[in-house]
């Protein structure tokens, strides 16, 4: 076996008892930090940032959205569930924090949310962003203008290779914030992976049965600065941190893919 994979198979029939500990690996952003954006994005998806759901205009988005794909020769976008929902976590944060931007003060981005709030999604997924003044108009058709007039939005939403959508809009007073997100999906894990991981058997309950079939597992530092890879491997287990999955999708013999997978803390 790979010294950075490790099969289903495996990884099911190792006995709980016998695992050894990691050496300890620190993430290049603190604990503290990660469990403090999950909170706050869940937060804001129960209170809307003081603001509103826009959930009509977040569909009509979508419809608009693929009658543009169609005329740029592109095919139509599923709706997602799980996109809708980070998409409306980020714009409920924007109008909490009245602030517009792919980064959060803190410097979480699109594929830390996606990563943060999407507990099966296997892959990444581009961001669009619109803010408008709801007397300038609040329709989706306003902000389908708004992505418009930028080349760099437009480009991602009529991008032919997305398969999937999700939209969240938020109203709060005059001001309203849109958010969009677009993927295709590499595979989708057998469970939603706990984003607070207290046991290796919940790690092993979501990669088993994972669509499509991965060669293997490996864990890394979410924040890309810590510099260490860790196999998903027999005989051991995960000292607590913060920790992304990557599955690893075999293209044909000779080539392989790292996609990304849910973060997780192990407590």
């Amino acid at each position: 076996m790979g010294a950075e994979e490790l099969s289903r198979r495996a990884f099911l029939a190792v006995g709980v008892s016998s695992l050894a500990a990691f050496p300890a690996a620190a993430s290049a952003v603190p604990e503290a930090q990660w469990l403090g954006y999950e909170t706050r994005l869940r937060d804001r998806l129960a209170d809307g940032g003081g603001g509103a759901f826009a959930q009509d205009v977040a569909q009509e988005i979508l419809i608009l959205t693929n009658g543009a794909r169609a005329r740029a020769g592109a095919r139509a976008c599923a709706w997602s569930p799980e996109l809708a929902r980070v998409a409306s976590a980020h714009a409920a944060d924007l109008a909490e924090r009245a602030y517009i931007g792919h980064l959060t003060p803190e410097g979480f981005g699109p594929s830390h949310r996606v990563a943060i709030l999407a507990r099966r999604m296997i892959g990444s997924a581009s961001e669009n962003i619109a803010f408008r003044e709801t007397d300038r108009g609040s329709g989706a058709q306003d902000v389908l203008d708004i992505w418009r007039a930028s080349p760099s939005h437009w480009s991602t939403l009529v991008d032919p290779s997305h398969a999937c959508a999700g939209y969240g809009v938020v109203v709060r007073g005059d001001r309203l914030f849109a958010v969009g997100l677009y993927a295709t999906p590499g595979g989708e894990l057998a469970a939603p992976l706990p984003f607070r991981l207290s046991h290796e058997a919940e790690l092993a309950a979501a990669v088993m049965r994972a669509s499509p079939h991965f060669d293997g597992f490996s864990v890394v530092d979410p924040a890309g600065g810590a510099g260490w890879r860790l196999p998903v491997a027999p005989g051991q287990v995960l000292v607590p941190g913060v920790y992304q999955l990557r599955p690893r999708l075999r293209l044909d013999a000779r080539r392989y893919e790292v996609l990304s997978g849910p973060i997780f803390v192990k407590v």
